[in-house]
């Protein structure tokens, strides 16, 4: 029985060999006796490829500009003629020198043209710009000669100018040595102090006085000079005091009108305050009346700097009795707003009584809420007392606005870079960190950059853009270092706070590189002949890899032939050992 099915077998693969024979040997012939066709004369109905590509450039910095190469790469054989080059850019660039049309001298194949632009980025641009590119040409010889176009966008990143805080100004006035009199003309000096980072510039002051004054001036409206940072402006204003002053808490109040600039554009601020004018309020022809007494505020300290929110901070006042009378049962009480609240004790303080011209000082401590916003705000102080007028006893009241610049922490926290397991020599790896925004206000122009050497990054810099408050992210850096060994790289991180400040944290990361792992040789040796079994027997598994393989073949050979029929029956040569020589039958 085994040697029945041994003969069964054998008569198969003999059958099977006799199929393949004709192919092969069809195929052997074709090898030997296929000679290659000449290489063809360029198609000039082939539109030639270009490949549109500018010189390396760094990020362009706002309002300045920068020369580049464009370069136009001819992926075909036949020549570009008279090819002219223009530019269209976007809103953000744009091309110095008046031209925008360039002609190029002809680009042979598989040459390169190139031309010189100068590219300026506007004063307000920022972030990836686009320089658009299409080259006109002819190709071929005539008659023939046909036009073709190719286009491109080039990119072209700008870094935009920084952003700044409006600038917070403070509004102040001249002393004024004793309360003005009923009819007094005065002179007073109105002072405008820039606490901020930038310059004031085209500033207008309009000014209105309180009823008991009247404004002299031609106009209620000033001109302010320019304000440098930490510096001060004054304006002159002249008043009078009313034929009948009522009360002798009279007022100017002060609304200034500016522009300053931000990531390069002009941009319109403000601030206003009302300055306190001490008076004498006239005695009544008719009435021996004391004139009312008046307590104001004539200094206050916050210490020195701009509050955070959510901190503490001593806040102090002092205020005087500016009338003739004495007052008494004072009741002074601070109400800091939807911004400022007392950090401990009450906000509410006592006084016995005040003589005229006397000053009294409170002091009590003071917390930014959380949630202020960054700025100016106020802090308002309400003042209840009585005075003594021919046996008569009269309520007074009086309320007085302080000013308190606040800013709120930067709490944008980065948690230390972490790699993606044991990097190896010349194989992607990866380094990830987190960030999170606890801070209640937004964190603005967040970047990332991977710097080091030793290795390559597709992407070593990444803009993310903003981050919200509560906001929270990933950011990832695939790399590949060039060698084994130590590998030294840190992750710089650079944005803006909620006060426009730059701020930058850099993180070092040190890490130890293997050696690529080397190649597994999947080859064995053959199994050696065992005794007592025919010598050919092992030679089964080999006969039968060269049918398949023949069988591949034929299926392969008629695959081409039914391709090259849905061509249009074009002429096709095959080569085992090279690519194809005719025009059908491309894989």
């Amino acid at each position: 029985m085994k040697r029945s099915a041994l003969r069964r077998t054998t008569a198969a693969l003999a059958a099977v060999l006799a199929l393949t024979a004709l192919p092969m040997a069809a195929l052997a012939d074709s090898e030997t006796t296929t000679v290659s066709p000449p290489p063809a004369a360029a198609d000039a109905s082939v539109l030639p490829g270009v490949l549109i590509s500018r010189s390396d450039m760094s990020d362009l910095p706002a309002g300045q500009e920068t020369e580049i190469t464009v370069s136009f790469r001819n992926l075909g054989d036949a020549t570009l003629h008279k090819p002219v080059a223009a530019f269209s850019p976007s809103e953000g660039i744009s091309l110095s020198g008046g031209a925008s049309s360039f002609l190029l001298e002809d680009i042979p194949g598989s040459g390169t043209g190139t031309v010189k632009v100068k590219v300026r980025a506007a004063d307000t641009a920022s972030g990836a710009q686009t320089l658009g590119v299409e080259l006109r040409y002819t190709y071929g010889e005539d008659p023939t000669a046909q036009n073709g176009v190719s286009n491109d966008r080039l990119t072209i990143p700008v870094a935009g100018r920084p952003a700044a805080a409006a600038p917070l100004v403070l509004i102040g006035r001249s002393d004024i040595s004793s309360p003005i009199s009923p009819n007094e003309v005065f002179d007073l000096d109105i002072t405008f102090k820039n606490t901020g980072s930038v310059a004031v510039t085209g500033a207008a002051a309009t000014v209105a006085p309180s009823e008991g004054l009247s404004l002299l001036n031609a106009s209620s409206t000033f001109p302010v000079p320019d304000i440098a940072p930490g510096k001060t402006s004054t304006i002159k204003v002249q008043l009078q005091g009313a034929k009948e002053i009522a009360s002798a808490a009279q007022s100017l109040s002060v609304d200034l009108r500016f522009t300053y600039t931000s990531a390069g554009t002009p941009t319109a601020g403000s601030a206003g305050d009302k300055v306190n004018i001490p008076a004498k309020a006239a005695a009544s022809s008719t009435s021996a009346d004391t004139p009312v007494p008046n307590i104001v505020v004539s200094k206050f300290d916050y210490g020195g700097k701009p509050v955070q929110a959510g901190g503490d901070f001593p806040l102090s006042f002092t205020f005087e009795n500016t009338g003739s009378t004495r007052v008494e049962n004072i009741v002074a009480t601070v109400d800091g707003g939807e911004c400022f609240t007392v950090s401990g004790g009450t906000n509410t303080a006592h006084y016995k009584d005040l003589a005229p011209g006397k000053t009294q000082t409170q002091q009590l401590p003071m917390q930014a809420v959380p949630t202020c916003k960054s700025g100016a705000q106020g802090i308002m102080v309400n003042f209840k007392y009585e005075y003594v007028d021919n046996g008569k006893r009269t309520p007074v009241t009086a309320d007085i606005r302080l000013s308190v610049p606040v800013s709120q922490p930067d709490r944008f926290q980065i948690n230390a870079p972490v790699s993606a397991g044991m990097p190896q020599a010349g194989s992607e790896s990866e380094i990830t960190l987190s960030y999170v925004n606890k801070g209640r206000a937004d964190i603005g122009n967040l970047e990332a950059s991977l710097v080091g050497e030793g290795f390559e990054s597709p992407a070593s810099v990444q803009y993310l853009g903003n981050v919200a408050a509560g906001s929270s992210g990933n950011i990832g850096f695939a790399f590949t270092p060039e060698q084994a060994g130590e590998l030294k790289l840190t992750v710089k991180i650079t944005y803006e706070d909620s006060d426009m400040q730059a701020q930058t944290k850099e993180f070092p990361l040190t890490l130890q590189v293997e050696e690529a792992a080397p190649e597994i040789d999947f080859s064995e040796d053959l199994p050696e002949e065992q005794p007592g079994l025919p010598g050919w027997l092992p030679a089964i598994p080999i006969a039968l890899a060269a049918i398949a393989a023949g069988v591949v073949l034929l299926l392969r050979l008629r695959k081409r032939k039914a391709e090259a029929a849905a061509l249009g029956g074009e002429s096709w040569n095959w080569q085992p050992d090279g690519p194809d020589t005719g025009t059908g039958g491309e894989e």
